[in-house]
């Protein structure tokens, strides 16, 4: 398999919306139901999912067939070859053979998926800080049981958010995440609406 690229970059072949939107089937801002909801789901995974279509089809591979499980295994064994986005959805194919769960899942706990997991976040060529952040809190959501729960509160708030560019400043993401655990959820969602407002404003 030939890489298109020495340096890929991952992440840019869906247009992402401009303003924070309400899923069409929960309502909830889109993305943030991604653990229950189809729709808040796909909203985020086709951000990843393009970018692994379009390696099929240069590879002339066969969604859901054999010959896709061996392609993920040899995007994760050429490391530095393909951008984060790909090498996240070849890593969602396979198991780890020392903890059982998708390749990545337990990266705290697994020296087999904290490898994977480490070798995706160094495969994020040329990301910007809002792609980064975009990567972590698909991780997170994907792989709730895996995190606190106020990390995985913070995470379904941010994304949503993250997915029209917005980035929030380490202040005001530390002092949310100090709300969050604190309890505070009316001061909570006061800023949420604050920032869901600056968003949509700016695109009026």
């Amino acid at each position: 398999m030939q890489p298109a690229s020495p340096k890929p970059i991952g992440g840019r072949r869906v247009p992402r919306p401009k303003t924070v939107q309400a899923c069409p089937a929960c309502g909830q801002p889109s993305g943030a139901g991604y653990a229950d909801c189809s729709q808040c789901r796909a909203a985020i995974e086709g951000i990843w999912l393009a970018d692994w279509q379009a390696l099929l089809q240069q590879e002339r591979i066969q969604a859901g067939s054999p010959e896709e499980k061996e392609l993920a295994q040899l995007v994760v064994a050429e490391v530095g070859q393909h951008p984060w986005t790909v090498m996240d959805i070849a890593m969602s194919l396979m198991r780890c053979s020392q903890c059982g769960g998708e390749l990545g899942e337990s990266y705290q706990d697994c020296a087999e998926c904290g490898m994977a997991f480490g070798a995706s976040i160094l495969a994020e060529f040329d990301a910007t800080a809002n792609e980064h952040a975009l990567h972590i809190g698909r991780w997170v959501l994907r792989y709730p049981q895996r995190h606190p729960p106020h990390a995985v509160t913070a995470w379904r708030l941010s994304v949503p958010r993250l997915l029209t560019g917005w980035l929030p400043t380490t202040a005001s993401a530390q002092h949310i995440m100090a709300l969050i655990k604190a309890g505070r959820t009316r001061e909570v969602e006061q800023l949420v609406r604050q920032v869901d407002h600056q968003i949509n404003q700016a695109h009026d």
